[in-house]
C-alpha cells in the first residue's frame, strides 16, 4: 500500500511488514506481475515523476491468480476490483502452454484455460455451477471473440479466432458467475504476424506436388507403332521410291 513516497509491504499471515521509500510520491496503485520472466511475482511502482520502479521478489512465485494489473475487472467503474487473488473461491486462469509468447500461424488459436470453483457447499447448488467464460481481444466488450457457458470445473481448450487480421493483440479471459462477479487473466500473443512466411507454402507446395508424378510417369517409345520405320519401303505417298 504506497502512502507519500513510502510503500508498505506487508505479510498477511504473520503482519510483520517492511517499507520502502522511493524518494518520490506514488500517485497510483501499486500493480504486480512477472515484468522480467523470471517466474517470480514483481512490483510495479509509478512515481508523480514518471519514473517506473519494479521490486522483483526471489520467494513468491509467478501465478496468474496473484497478478494485480490493468484489467478489466479493475478498470473505471468496475464494481468488483477486489475479486481475485490465489486465496479466492472462485476463478479461472490460463494454462502455461497457452499464456507462453507465440506467433501462432494459421485460422484458430487454441487456449486452455481452468475454471475452479472451491465455495463450501456449492455441490448442493447446481443453480449456482454456471460459469460464463469470455475471451476479448483487448479489454472492449466489443471485441469479444468467443464466449461460452459452463455447467461444470475443470480444464478445457477451445479454439477462437482473432477477425481483426494479423498483429500482436492481448487476449482476456474473463469468467463471471450467478452473482456477477467476474474475475479474469490476461495473455499476449502475434497472430499471424508473419503470415509471408507461411505464403509460400500456399502458392509453391500444390505446383510441387502436382509436378512429381510428370517427372516419375515417362512413356516408353514402341518402335513398332511408326509405319515410317522399318517395315515398310513405301514413300510418302504410298508408292515404292525410285531405284
Amino acid at each position: 500500500q504506497p502512502l507519500g513516497s513510502t510503500l508498505y509491504i506487508i505479510e498477511g499471515s504473520t503482519a510483520c511488514s517492511q517499507t520502502v521509500d522511493v524518494g518520490d510520491t506514488i500517485p497510483s496503485m501499486v500493480q504486480a506481475d512477472d515484468v522480467h520472466g523470471t517466474g517470480g511475482l514483481d512490483l510495479v511502482v509509478t512515481t508523480s515523476r514518471g519514473e517506473i520502479l519494479t521490486l522483483e521478489s526471489d520467494t513468491v512465485s509467478y501465478h496468474p491468480l496473484n497478478v494485480w494489473n490493468a484489467g478489466v475487472t479493475r478498470a473505471p467503474g468496475s464494481s468488483n476490483a477486489q475479486a481475485h487473488g490465489f486465496s479466492s473461491t472462485q476463478g479461472i486462469f490460463v494454462h502455461p502452454m497457452s499464456r507462453v509468447w507465440r506467433d501462432i500461424l494459421g485460422v484458430y488459436i487454441p487456449i486452455t484455460f481452468e475454471i475452479y470453483d472451491r465455495r463450501p457447499n456449492i455441490a448442493n447448488e447446481p443453480n449456482h455451477q454456471v460459469y460464463e467464460v469470455e475471451v476479448r481481444a483487448g479489454m472492449s466488450a466489443k471485441r469479444t471473440i468467443f464466449y461460452r457457458s459452463y455447467n461444470t470445473t475443470g480444464v478445457y481448450t477451445e479454439r477462437v479466432q482473432i477477425p481483426f487480421g494479423p498483429g500482436y493483440f492481448s487476449l482476456t479471459v474473463l469468467l463471471r458467475t450467478t452473482h456477477g462477479i467476474v474475475y479474469e487473466d490476461t495473455f499476449h500473443i502475434g497472430f499471424n504476424v508473419d503470415y509471408m512466411g507461411g505464403l509460400w507454402l500456399i502458392v509453391f507446395l500444390p505446383l510441387v506436388l502436382a509436378s512429381i508424378p510428370i517427372f516419375m510417369f515417362r512413356r516408353k517409345p514402341n518402335w513398332e507403332e511408326d509405319e515410317d520405320y522399318g517395315g515398310s519401303r513405301n514413300g510418302i505417298l504410298g508408292r515404292a521410291p525410285p531405284p
